[in-house]
C-alpha cells in the first residue's frame, strides 16, 4: 500500500505496516458498527412518543455518522493507494455507503 517503504525510517516502517495489518479489520469494524447503527434506528420506532423517538434516532444517527465518515476516510485513502485492496474488501463485505 505504501510505495516509499525504502525510504522510511524504521519507525516510519513499522507505522506503516502495522497499517496495512490493520486495514481490513477496520473496514470490517466499520461495516459491522453502520449495519448496528442502522438497525438501531429502525428498531427504534416502536413503544416511544414521536418526540423521543426522534431524539433516539438522532442520537443513534450520530454514531452512525461517525462509522460512515471513518470507513469513506479509509476507502479515500485505500481508492488510489491500493485499489485491488479494496475491490477485495467491498467484495468480502458488502454493503451501501447510504
Amino acid at each position: 500500500m505504501f510505495k516509499g517503504k525504502e525510504y522510511m525510517t524504521q519507525q516510519q516502517q513499522v507505522l506503516a505496516e502495522e497499517f496495512e495489518a490493520e486495514i481490513e479489520s477496520e473496514y470490517a469494524l466499520c461495516i459491522a458498527q453502520l449495519q448496528k447503527a442502522k438497525q438501531a434506528i429502525e428498531w427504534a420506532t416502536t413503544d416511544l412518543t414521536q418526540q423521543h423517538q426522534n431524539l433516539a434516532n438522532s442520537e443513534i444517527d450520530a454514531l452512525r455518522k461517525y462509522w460512515h465518515e471513518r470507513l469513506e476516510a479509509l476507502i479515500n485513502l485505500a481508492s488510489w493507494r491500493a485499489p485491488k485492496l479494496l475491490q477485495q474488501l467491498n467484495e468480502k463485505y458488502p454493503q451501501s455507503l447510504s
